[in-house]
């Protein structure tokens, strides 16, 4: 029996030291990441030929380092963009590897390398039901701490620290979210913003997709989109909330809507399994180029933009125009 019990010991004994050498060998990886990458981004920063001196000046007041302005937005309301100057623009762009890093999920389908409009709208295109819902001040809402908990550990040497505010070794990873934030959140305007926030919403990404598997899940920017065969239960927007809520955002119910008979996904409609720009936009587009070859009137960049756009999401329908107006150019306007 005293056999037994001492074998049981020395298997005990050796899993534990297999456990804690794994954890060693994770550490380490990990510790030899945030070398490479704190190596990398004080060389980026010193590249910008912005001095040490000057850079702490830019980010002791980074408010006076934006210039807004307004759009107008769909609703009649008006959405600031905070532009940052040429040099903060320089810091952030040199920042902009690093902020990369982070994997993101899946199911983000906007900025990302290979992301696009169209691959976001393929993946409901076969839906007979399409749920909207978007995050309120999706940006704006990101926090400091949200941004420390994915980029803390890979600048800073410090990875034990019980309170980063404080943390004199976690100065790098602060002084990031420095140049990257406007007044406790991310501007819009930034080209930083957008990478953070996917990596941010990475986690609740994989939480979304997993509250029902019958459901095709997407997420562009702070638009998420729900779609089914089958009819999506009102009450699954309350499950959808409540993971929104727990990692630190609100939905926006002003936003939030079904669709069925016409089926749109960021700005492209959804039409019999395939996608469409719609019958207005190719019946005005039609006239406007007809014009424009007959007639001269009309802008060709902004005639060139639209039909580029057409040829992005429905190209042999893009073709067929080409064909169809092609021996009335004698303005090289499809040259």
């Amino acid at each position: 029996m005293m056999k037994f019990f001492k074998q049981q010991f020395q298997n005990l004994k050796w899993s534990l030291g297999r456990i804690f050498s794994a954890k060693k060998r994770q550490e380490r990886k990990a510790f030899q990441l945030t070398i490479k990458t704190r190596h990398a981004l004080t060389h980026k920063i010193a590249n910008t030929g912005i001095s040490a001196s000057r850079i702490d000046e830019i980010l002791s007041d980074t408010n006076n380092h934006y210039r807004r302005y307004y759009i107008p937005k769909a609703d009649g309301s008006k959405r600031e963009i905070c532009e940052p100057s040429s040099e903060l623009r320089r810091l952030q762009k040199a920042v902009l590897t690093t902020i990369k890093t982070p994997k993101v999920s899946g199911f983000c389908t906007a900025y990302e390398t290979g992301s696009s409009v169209k691959k976001n709208a393929q993946k409901h295109q076969n839906a007979a039901h399409v749920l909207h819902i978007d995050i309120k001040d999706f940006f704006p809402s990101i926090t400091k701490k949200m941004f420390m908990d994915i980029y803390k550990p890979l600048v800073c040497y410090h990875f034990y620290c019980k309170n980063w505010e404080t943390c004199e070794k976690c100065a790098a990873a602060k002084n990031l979210w420095r140049i990257v934030s406007l007044n406790g959140g991310l501007p819009i305007g930034a080209s930083t913003s957008p990478f953070i926030g996917n990596r941010v919403m990475a986690t609740a990404d994989i939480e979304l997709a997993s509250l029902d598997k019958s459901l095709t899940y997407t997420r562009y920017a702070d638009d998420m989109v729900f779609s089914s065969k089958k009819p999506i239960s009102a009450d699954f927007i309350q499950k959808v909330e409540a993971i929104i809520n727990k990692h630190g955002f609100e939905i926006n119910h002003k936003k939030t809507y079904f669709m069925k008979s016409r089926k749109q996904v960021t700005g492209v409609l959804l039409i019999d399994g395939k996608l469409s720009v719609g019958t207005a936009y190719k019946k005005r587009l039609k006239k406007e180029i007809y014009n424009y070859l007959t007639k001269g009137t009309g802008k060709p960049q902004t005639i060139k933009g639209k039909f580029t756009w057409l040829s992005h999401i429905e190209p042999e329908y893009a073709k067929t125009i080409k064909s169809k107006y092609l021996p009335l150019d004698n303005k090289g306007f499809w040259d």
